[in-house]
């Protein structure tokens, strides 16, 4: 956790709490102290031994996946590099590997320690981790064993031998976070797993591979990002790849330390989900890493024979329902709070989206991901099931019990799925993450994603960046990034204009429990982000085959209740963010009724009605759905001057 964050939390936890972190905090600190003296720590006391994680059986290979796996591998010994939304950089065979190609700054080689990560000079530390984690090693590894073409093997032994070379352990900007030093070492253990077994040739690589290996674990162990306080995705990450670095090494202790981060992983999802299988920290994205990290972290124990407590394998299940029963027909998720592009391996279809430009991707399209889970936990999401392990699967991703619903509430998680033909929409009325601490919640109380098939209408801003500007980050994440009402131009929950504060979120708009009209195909609930200018926000939902209806009710806060706020005029900005694919012209742009037609794939009319005259207007904007990149769109905005209580009526109808 950092400073800034723990300082804004020391106040709100009991001081029980707070004395078992400091205790923590200090075993921590003497930790690393002697971590950092011991160096490199002697001999190596562990040898690297094969799982069978991917049982790949080549002929059950699609053709699809297999063009896509080495189209994507022969870009690597091209010295490309397709990550995020950044393109396919050309860094060439020996990649600079502390440095930001985006904005060309680089960080010294020295303790990292001592190294500031976020530094508000226009470069993101998110590039120089994300080329590191070496996901892109398993998947050249994967064209090796489909082709047997040995430029591929020599590639790899290449780039690993020159990243252990560049990045001495506890030096540089790898080095700075467990987590990255956790995905990192999990690609070391599948590569190595795929390329097995090693010639005698190559001994002193398989030793130098081991060794840093080794390294890797001694130093999650050490840096480990557990808390107290507030933990997350990060510590998850640290225990998974503790449980996977401690399966694929044999020697002292090592069985031990199995035993210990594996039951550590099968207890930490039940305190980091929801009882209907949401992830805690109120994003799509970090649902689907963290449902990744835990699905990894089964397929490796089962492997160790280890035994699987049924709850865990049960949350494990919920969280896939979840991500099923959110996504639309061909396995998209809508990006909903943060999204970073992390994941845990490369399945086919992230590896097949590194093809087309960045515009073009979808850094939550995981149909295949639904596929393995479908196959490895026998749930009926869909997908093939063929060869699971290796490819994932196509899939239809509705579950079963409730595909045919037209209507469903996710309590825990605050999201409700209305279904109608064609049409779809996903109500937010999300908690802030992590019980309140927020770091990776958008200011999005009460918006929603509006679906015409696979094609979203309505969409959520996405992330653009974190570190890299802190105007975007907090503009992505602001109320009016998002399909919801703005009152007097303020955020719902209070964020800082502090450039060392962009993964910390105020707290102010507590929500309601959905209300669920499943035979009216009506959801309703209200938050109380405005409750410091009197106002509670209200927002009811319908969808029928041919008609969406948003009535928004701007009114007294019941707990709040002010009569001098109550009569004061107020600016109400009502927001509809376009997809890409959608233009909206005008036609009434003024009066108590203003309506535009919303042109693409369909055709449709948006009316919006109010007892105050309204004002329509098209404004240019940015979302993102692959991190690094912005797409141009279109937002359709709607302003009133009213005193409250206001209502407004917004109907979007299509043929």
């Amino acid at each position: 956790m950092k400073l800034s964050t723990l300082a804004s939390t020391l106040r709100e936890e009991p001081l029980p709490a707070l004395i078992r972190e400091a205790a923590w905090r200090g075993i921590r600190s003497m930790r690393k102290a002697v971590f950092r003296l011991a160096g490199k720590g002697g001999a190596c006391p562990v040898r690297f031994h094969p799982i069978g994680y991917y049982r790949l059986q080549r002929p059950l290979v699609s053709e699809h996946a297999r063009e896509a796996i080495l189209a994507y591998a022969d870009a690597i010994l091209r010295g490309e590099y397709p990550l995020m939304g950044y393109g396919s950089p050309r860094l060439g065979s020996h990649p600079d590997w502390q440095c930001d190609w985006v904005s060309g700054r680089c960080w010294p080689l020295q303790s990292s320690g001592n190294l500031k990560i976020v530094r508000h000079d226009g470069s993101d530390v998110k590039a120089p981790w994300e080329l590191s984690r070496l996901q892109w090693s398993p998947v050249v590894a994967k064209a090796y064993v489909l082709t047997g073409d040995v430029r591929y093997r020599k590639a790899l032994e290449s780039l690993l031998t020159d990243w252990i070379a560049h990045n001495p352990v506890g030096k540089g900007v790898n080095w700075t976070v467990a987590m990255e030093a956790a995905l990192r070492g999990i690609s070391l253990c599948l590569t190595m797993d795929l390329l097995w077994p090693f010639t005698a040739e190559e001994k002193r690589w398989l030793d130098l591979l081991t060794n840093s290996l080794w390294q890797h674990l001694r130093f999650i162990e050490v840096h480990n990002e557990f808390s107290f306080l507030l933990r997350s995705n990060h510590y998850l990450s640290n225990i998974v790849g503790l449980t996977t670095l401690s399966a694929y090494l044999q020697g002292p202790g090592m069985e031990r330390s199995l035993e210990k981060c594996a039951d550590a992983v099968q207890r930490e999802i039940l305190l980091q989900t929801y009882a209907d299988g949401g992830n805690c920290e109120a994003s799509t994205g970090y649902h689907v890493l963290v449902a990744q990290l835990s699905l990894h972290s089964l397929v490796v124990q089962q492997r160790r024979a280890r035994a699987i407590a049924p709850e865990f394998e049960g949350r494990l299940g919920l969280m896939f329902e979840w991500i099923a029963a959110l996504a639309e027909d061909a396995g998209k998720l809508p990006h909903l709070g943060d999204c970073d592009n992390g994941r845990v391996e490369l399945l086919v279809e992230d590896i097949a989206q590194m093809v087309p430009g960045p515009s073009q991707r979808h850094s939550l399209k995981v149909s295949g991901l639904i596929g393995l889970a479908s196959h490895l936990l026998q749930l009926p999401l869909g997908g093939d099931g063929q060869d699971a392990v290796w490819l994932g699967g196509a899939t239809d991703p509705v579950p079963a019990k409730l595909a045919q619903k037209a209507a469903w509430v996710l309590r825990d998680s605050g999201i409700a799925v209305l279904r109608s033909g064609e049409a779809s929409v996903i109500f937010c009325a999300m908690p802030n993450g992590l019980g309140g601490k927020g770091s990776h919640t958008h200011c999005d109380k009460l918006s929603f994603i509006f679906r015409l098939g696979p094609d979203e209408v309505f969409c959520d801003s996405g992330s653009r960046c974190y570190t890299r500007s802190a105007v975007l980050r907090n503009l992505d994440r602001s109320t009016r990034a998002h399909n919801t009402l703005v009152i007097d131009g303020s955020d719902q929950n209070i964020l800082s204009p502090d450039p060392q504060m962009l993964f910390r979120c105020g707290n102010e708009a507590g929500v309601s429990p959905i209300a669920l009209s499943e035979r009216e195909k009506t959801v309703r609930a209200s938050h109380r982000g405005y409750a410091r200018y009197g106002i509670e926000h209200q927002r009811t939902v319908h969808l029928s085959e041919r008609l969406l209806l948003i009535i928004d009710e701007a009114g007294i806060d019941p707990v709040e209740k002010d009569e001098a706020n109550g009569g004061a005029e107020r600016s109400v900005d009502l927001r509809f963010i376009l997809g890409p694919e959608w233009l909206a012209a005008p036609e009434m742009m003024i009066g108590a009724s203003v309506n535009c037609v919303i042109r693409g794939p369909r055709q449709m009319t948006l009316t919006c009605r109010a007892e105050s005259q309204l004002t329509l207007s098209i404004l240019p904007a940015e979302i993102s759905r692959e991190y690094g990149v912005g797409l141009p769109v279109s937002t359709i905005r709607i302003q009133t001057t009213a005193r409250l209580p206001a209502k407004l009526r917004t109907t979007v109808e299509w043929d």
